[in-house]
């Protein structure tokens, strides 16, 4: 069988075009550390790997979502240590407010110590995070949980909870509301007994011993409330961190397995580079050679 220059010249081209393609190949692989350049390499090891990433960035998104909600509920845990705080105050200042012993000095700087720690509690539950958005407002978080028009203080938020997705099938409520803390039922609250207590303070009546008395079962009431939502508060934290732990734990799983399947063999790899530079070189030479040869040779 006889072979046409032509023919010659089309097998030299495609066995160049063949070991250059390799090399481009085991270059790129080399270059990159992975064995996969193309789904066509391992169809099957590229689908796993397409699953591997979809898992790893659903783990990237849960700790993420982790790290949110723990913010905000550390913003809330703050103010409502500061809340406690001022409770507790509140409720000393009461309880030596009502022992009618008091001079006409001692009643005026208690009356303005408690509006104070009135006002830093209404600012505490009105505390907003780092994108303007109010802590305790529920849902509502582009108005303040707490108002006073002039008619006593309300609660403008609602009780509804922002849940936040932190595993798979597993959600986290992220806040804590004001109107779940502070609502007394029927829209009484201890800020407006308070208030009615300095009327009291300010101007003794027959009903100065009933007001003293509802306003330590405001503050008791509400003092509760607060401890009982910080000790929720800090239990959430706990599962938030057990939760984080697991995904990290997986994600470590995710990329063990990614790397086994992906990884390149570097001693294999330059053993395939090794022979592809080798065919090459053999290709083109005798390709020279051949091509140089000629009857005028043989004469």
């Amino acid at each position: 069988m006889r072979i046409s220059d032509t023919q010659f010249s089309q097998m030299m081209l495609q066995s160049l075009q063949l070991n250059n393609a390799g090399l481009g190949k085991v270059m790129q692989q080399m270059a990159t550390g992975d064995r996969l350049t193309k789904l066509s390499d391992d169809p099957m090891a590229s689908i796993k790997l397409l699953n591997l990433e979809r898992e790893g960035s659903a783990i990237n998104q849960y700790h993420r979502n982790i790290a949110n909600v723990k913010t905000t509920l550390s913003s809330q845990e703050i103010q409502l240590d500061s809340v406690t705080d001022s409770l507790q105050s509140m409720r000393e200042l009461v309880l030596w407010g009502a022992n009618g012993t008091l001079t006409d000095e001692d009643r005026a700087g208690m009356i303005t110590e408690l509006e104070s720690l009135r006002d830093s509690v209404e600012s505490s539950f009105n505390a907003q995070d780092e994108e303007g958005h109010f802590l305790f407002s529920g849902t509502k978080t582009d108005m303040p949980a707490i108002s006073n028009s002039g008619a006593g203080y309300t609660i403008d938020g609602n009780s509804d909870k922002r849940v936040v997705t932190v595993a798979k099938g597993v959600t986290m409520t992220s806040n804590m509301t004001a109107k779940d803390i502070l609502d007394l039922g029927g829209g009484s609250n201890v800020l407006n007994q308070i208030d009615a207590l300095i009327v009291e303070f300010k101007n003794p009546s027959p009903n100065f011993r009933t007001e003293v008395d509802a306003s330590l079962a405001a503050i008791d009431d509400t003092l509760g409330s607060v401890l009982g939502a910080m000790t929720e508060i800090g239990g959430r934290h706990n599962n938030l961190d057990l939760l984080d732990g697991a995904h990290s734990e997986n994600q470590l799983f995710v990329d063990k397995v990614t790397s086994d399947i992906s990884a390149l063999d570097y001693g294999e790899a330059s053993v395939r580079l090794s022979n592809y530079m080798a065919a090459l070189q053999a290709t083109q030479a005798s390709y020279v050679k051949i091509n140089d040869l000629s009857l005028f040779d043989r004469i």
